[in-house]
């Protein structure tokens, strides 16, 4: 299961995804600060990738609330049968392996791994990403009730 994700965190994430696409170096620089206690933006990226690749893989096997216990165990079988579920599951765990030591190049690396993996497995499009980065990022900003991030 993926790690809940704190709205900010959520936030930042995308911010940084968003610089690394645009290639924008100087917020892709301030970014990756972060102060003592506060989880790396890597591991951020990473963790949004999980969330992200869990959502993508459960709607492509149709796994959702009102399934008999016999279609969703069905569909549970087919998913963790699949092969692009397992080399998904891999990825995203070897990113969350690498992203708290992660060197900014690295860190820049998991980030486009993350944006690559969503173009692959969903109907996103390099011409899509930003907007698709931006609807993360409203949605995230609704869920806070229009407060400030």
């Amino acid at each position: 299961m993926a790690d809940v994700m704190a709205p900010d965190d959520i936030l930042r994430a995308c911010g940084y995804m968003e610089a690394v696409w645009m290639e924008d170096a100087a917020n892709m620089t301030a970014l990756l600060d972060h102060g003592p206690g506060e989880v790396s933006t890597p591991l951020l990226v990473a963790q949004l990738g999980d969330n992200v690749m869990q959502l993508l893989l459960v709607g492509r096997f149709g796994i959702r609330d009102g399934l008999s216990p016999q279609e969703l165990q069905a569909a549970t079988e087919a998913m963790h049968a699949d092969p692009v579920v397992r080399v998904s599951k891999i990825l995203i765990e070897t990113l969350k392996e690498i992203a708290p030591m992660a060197s900014p190049g690295q860190s820049e690396a998991i980030a486009r791994a993350v944006i690559s993996y969503i173009v692959s497995v969903s109907d996103a499009t390099p011409d899509t990403v930003m907007p698709l980065l931006a609807h993360l990022r409203e949605s995230t900003l609704q869920r806070l009730g229009g407060q400030s991030a």
